[in-house]
């Protein structure tokens, strides 16, 4: 497919969206098409591989969920703190949302984590042919989230994930993160199925060794979400996100 092809269907539906993006941005899209399409016919990276069903579910999915998140929180957190895409697969939603606002990442990190290699190394490909603003600050990892350790990373996180794991597990290994890089505070924003049920407020003790062997420092995660619904191509297409407000009690 042309590049006239695919910006002939995908600027119909943005505008039946509402989403405006100059030629620089379109020019993103119609790039991470394409290399998505060559390079998942050597390796798997997603099993939607008509045009439609990519800037549908992939793209348009992508950015409709973090537009409605930045909307509804109103505290620049996406400009503010470190942001770590997990499980990023091909790099949605954080990919597409970057290309649509590239105000991200000028002062913040942007972290893609994937224990897939290949993933990994699709999105490296991936961003030495995109055009941002500023990309200076865009890192890849192989690796899980569990097991990555940082010192320089911001205080508080915003971390995403869409389609990866059961939720309970997900949170688990959300929590056993913070707690292994001493982060207070993060923001769990995740793209949930249509029958998700969010599971209720709760508290997640972790022990930590003190000097004292005969006692042992209690460190205590909160844990409470709340969900919300978008909609996008007129209605037709309705989606579940579940912000989980993560906080050390000390």
């Amino acid at each position: 497919m042309n590049q006239s092809e695919f910006e002939l269907q995908f600027i119909k539906i943005l505008k039946i969206n509402n989403i405006e993006l100059d030629d620089s941005q379109v020019q993103n899209f119609f790039q991470y098409y394409k290399i998505l399409s060559e390079e998942n016919e050597k390796y798997n990276l997603t099993s939607i591989k008509d045009l439609k069903s990519i800037i549908l579910k992939h793209f348009l999915d992508s950015i409709m969920g973090l537009k409605l998140f930045e909307e509804a929180s109103k505290k620049n957190e996406l400009y503010k703190f470190d942001i770590i895409d997990f499980g990023c697969g091909a790099g949605f939603p954080l990919v597409p949302y970057k290309i649509y606002n590239q105000s991200i990442g000028k002062i913040n990190k942007i972290i893609f984590i994937d224990s897939n290699s290949k993933k990994i190394n699709f999105l490296n490909i991936l961003f030495q042919n995109l055009k941002f603003k500023n990309n200076q600050k865009i890192m890849t990892l192989h690796s899980r989230l569990e097991n990555f350790n940082s010192t320089d990373l911001s205080s508080k996180l915003i971390l995403v994930g869409r389609a990866v794991g059961e939720i309970n597990k997900i949170l688990s290994n959300i929590i056993s993160f913070l707690f292994k890089n001493k982060i207070e505070d993060a923001i769990f924003v995740y793209y949930a199925g249509p029958n998700f049920i969010i599971p209720k407020n709760k508290i997640v003790k972790f022990y930590q060794p003190s000097n004292n062997i005969k006692k042992t420092n209690d460190v205590r995660f909160e844990i409470s979400g709340k969900i919300s619904e978008y909609s996008y191509q007129a209605k037709k297409i309705s989606r579940k996100l579940a912000v989980f407000e993560i906080k050390n009690l000390k």
